[in-house]
């Protein structure tokens, strides 16, 4: 059935994975693709590594520009945020110092106009109060002077020429400056 030298002859003639024809293909192979691999290398190196290397370099230092501008620019930054911050600091001091200064002015202002207008109400008050008493001096003397008048004539008529005119003006004018200065006495 099974014939053994049959079975060796196919097997030396099948190839399979592990056998010696095999291997020296790869093998073969192998060494063309080291071979390939340091000509690609020796091509690299000589035409693209340094040009390759320039573009890295000249890539890094442009990232190194770039990170130092960012670094500045944020350094600028936060001092214009700083001094952005003092000012409005300091406006916001010298606003409550005016505020401050706007209310003591204000204050002192209205003072001094409330002291005004007190002086001016009682010079008001005062020349009323002088002018209330020079008019009822007027009305007194106008008023005296008529009841010395209708004393005279009324004593003249009921007298009649016992006493002089002028007596009787003066003895008139007497009492009745007695009466009134009375009577102004009691009003003040």
């Amino acid at each position: 059935m099974f014939d053994i030298p049959m079975l060796l002859l196919q097997a030396e003639t099948e190839s399979n994975l592990f056998s010696p024809d095999q291997f020296a293909g790869y093998a073969v192979t192998a060494v063309i693709t080291i071979f390939n691999i340091l000509l690609v290398f020796v091509i690299f190196r000589l035409f693209a590594y340094k040009k390759i290397l320039k573009l890295i370099n000249s890539r890094q230092e442009a990232l190194d520009a770039e990170l130092d501008a960012a670094r500045k620019a944020k350094e600028e930054a936060q001092a214009i945020v700083d001094s952005s911050k003092q000012t409005v600091d300091d406006a916001k001091r010298k606003s409550s110092e005016i505020i401050e200064e706007a209310k003591a002015n204000a204050d002192k202002q209205s003072k001094t106009v409330i002291s005004q207008a007190n002086e001016e109400a009682q010079q008001i008050i005062q020349r009323a109060e002088e002018d209330a008493v020079r008019m009822k001096r007027n009305a007194f003397e106008t008023m005296k002077d008529d009841i010395a008048d209708l004393s005279i004539q009324i004593a003249g008529h009921i007298i009649g020429d016992a006493l002089s005119k002028e007596e009787l003006k003066e003895s008139a004018t007497k009492y009745t400056e007695e009466i009134l200065d009375k009577e102004v006495a009691k009003s003040e």
